[in-house]
């Protein structure tokens, strides 16, 4: 009887799996296997990139900087598959270059993505839905590299339990089938945690409430035209959302050289008024327009501090310094380019003093505000325009006494500037400062994963700040936002919001400012929790004792534990399980990068982390 594997999620990582299971059988010679594929969404894209979704929800990724298959010098087991970047892929569909996969297998898509096809550049970000064409392409290839010894049986439904039998999961589907399989790896991708208490509140409360979700799985036609509407969460979750209630109801941004944004938007009527708020209360900065792949980052200091850490590291301690005399230094060497006349002492003394700086005087594990105000003070004097670095870890501090009106002025002009420096791009010593800032967050992740750097305000809050700087929307959707603003669309609350449910509506409340709105929406994704999730799968993960929390210092995350070299789940009496792996999103608390795409030229961890998964998944089904 040939050995099975079951595969649960068919997204990118549940492609990446099976054609590194591809590659290792091509190199041992196989056997025979059944490989079962079980998701309830699009097989190959998965929910988020599903083909059939409005094309007005685009990647936060570029079409030159994502790829699905191994390249040379990857640190992977199986032999390399090389593949083209998605940029390569589009490039092969109009004909400009070829690719001998794309000669082997084909590849079309439907004629009305040809106006998207012809406009994208390799720092174009594509459409959701071409993304999940050519991972659908990715799935196809994957799957014709499997040898004819195998057999992939697919099932369009959703797993709701896993229990063992014998040797041998069994996976029950929504559908009623069971699956038994010899290896199992759970690959789904984003699952969210219960409501909060608060959450829940608002979802019985009889008002208009839209929760935590995949913007195209919200159901934003409940958000009513021409009313007010809170909406909490400014990073990608609300661009998304103001596109979909904005440009797919009719409206038009049109190209006004005499608008601060560079965009007129004009209204159709049926678009809400949207409060909008956060934690911090200011978008999340729009990404430089480089016309080109962004620039590589100098992060040689921050790299040493790595390579000279020991085990615990403190992210607080001993790497945010150096991370932060990289964001100064950077800065600085720009502004000497573009501005010379802006130094008060030559640049070599600049960053001599970033450099001679006591910063382990300061360093602390709780904070990352002082760092950057001890450098702040250290250059004091050496420039007519310095970077000041807190002022971007919270953009809106000393605002808590503006009236609605002021604050929505000073957080208007402020987008302003920031459009203002992301076109300036290159030529940005603002925007240099803050790439390096956003850069640091994967080196600095590695460095801390799997409990080797304790848990720390410090690092929680570098994370925070550099996402708010580096993981904000393509520029365009920035300039919509500002376009919507002056079309008197747009209202800005502030920062920590309090929202309460009224019999006639919200009420949403910053300081002292207050608005009254109709409907609520939380425009963002909170992380998946091991401990709580309501997701059937998952509680039966639980009850069964096949899964632990990650748990660096005895401290629980909301992660499940893994094992680094499989990637096979661990049992709360520490053993490690005999079939059960899982990848990705959901083990975020313990591994770095989990969020990201494969890029070019990086030795992604995600294509790693495939790899070891494919080959544990075959020694424990017993076929390498």
């Amino acid at each position: 009887m040939a050995a099975s594997i079951a595969i649960v999620g068919a997204g990118p990582r549940g492609i990446s799996i099976t054609e590194r299971i591809a590659a290792y059988l091509g190199a041992s010679g196989g056997g025979e296997l059944t490989v079962h594929i079980i998701d309830d969404a699009q097989l190959g894209a998965g929910r988020i990139w599903e083909t059939d979704q409005t094309r007005t929800l685009c990647m936060n990724t570029l079409a030159g900087a994502v790829t699905l298959f191994t390249e040379p010098r990857a640190t992977v087991g199986a032999p390399v598959f090389e593949g083209p970047t998605m940029y390569e892929w589009i490039q092969a569909l109009r004909g400009e270059k070829s690719h001998p996969l794309i000669d082997a297998s084909g590849a079309s898509l439907p004629e009305h993505y040809n106006e998207e096809l012809r406009a994208t550049r390799p720092e174009s970000n594509p459409s959701r839905a071409l993304y999940g064409e050519y991972l659908r392409w990715a799935w196809k290839v994957a799957l014709a590299q499997l040898p004819d010894t195998v057999e992939v049986v697919e099932h369009h439904s959703r797993a709701v339990s896993l229990a063992a039998e014998g040797a041998q999961d069994a996976i029950t589907l929504a559908d009623g089938s069971v699956i038994h399989a010899d290896a199992t790896v759970i690959a789904s991708g984003w699952v969210l945690p219960a409501p909060t208490p608060a959450q829940q509140a608002f979802a019985e409360s009889g008002l208009t409430y839209i929760p935590p979700g995949n913007p195209v799985e919200q159901d934003v036609s409940l958000l009513p035209a021409g009313e007010r509407v809170v909406v909490r969460g400014m990073g990608m979750g609300f661009f998304d959302l103001m596109a979909l209630t904005t440009i797919d109801r009719g409206g038009r941004f049109v190209e006004d050289t005499s608008a601060r944004s560079g965009l007129r938007y004009e209204a159709t009527g049926k678009e809400p008024h949207f409060v909008v708020t956060s934690g911090r209360g200011y978008p999340y900065l729009p990404k430089s327009e480089y016309h080109s792949l962004p620039p590589k980052a100098d992060l040689s200091r921050l790299r040493a501090a790595i390579d000279a850490s020991k085990a615990p590291v403190s992210f607080g301690r001993d790497l945010w310094p150096a991370l932060a005399r990289d964001a100064y230094a950077e800065y600085y060497r720009v502004l000497a380019r573009v501005r010379p006349e802006a130094l008060s002492a030559p640049l070599d003394e600049i960053l001599a003093a970033i450099d001679a700086a006591d910063l382990a005087a300061v360093a602390t594990a709780d904070a990352i505000l002082p760092v950057a105000n001890a450098l702040t003070e250290v250059l004091d004097g050496m420039s007519t325009a310095p970077f000041d670095m807190a002022a971007w870890v919270d953009p809106l501090a000393g605002t808590e006494a503006l009236d609605l009106e002021e604050l929505n002025r000073r957080v208007a002009e402020g987008m302003a500037a920031d459009i203002s420096e992301a076109v300036s791009a290159w030529d940005s010593p603002l925007k240099a400062g803050l790439w390096a800032i956003s850069a640091g967050r994967k080196p600095s992740a590695i460095a801390t994963q799997n409990g080797r750097g304790p848990r720390e305000a410090a690092l929680a809050q570098y994370m925070a700040f550099g996402q708010m700087v580096g993981s904000g929307p393509p520029l365009f959707r920035t300039r919509e936002l500002l376009a919507l603003f002056d079309a008197g669309l747009v209202t800005f609350l502030g920062p920590d919001p309090v929202v309460k449910a009224t019999d006639s509506g919200y009420t949403a409340v910053s300081h002292a400012r207050s608005v009254r709105a109709t409907a609520l929406a939380d425009a963002f994704l909170p992380g998946p929790d091991i401990r709580t999730s309501p997701d059937a799968l998952t509680a039966s993960l639980r009850e069964a004792g096949r899964v632990r929390p990650f748990a660096p210092g005895g401290v629980e995350t909301a992660s499940p534990e893994t094992d680094d070299d499989t990637r096979r789940t661990v049992h709360p009496d520490s053993e490690l399980d005999a079939r059960l792996h899982i990848v990705g999103i959901p083990t975020g608390k313990q591994w770095a990068d989990t969020t990201i795409s494969p890029m070019p030229g990086t030795d992604p961890l995600m294509l790693q982390e495939t790899d070891k998964t494919a080959r544990s998944l075959l020694t424990q089904a017993g076929v390498l």
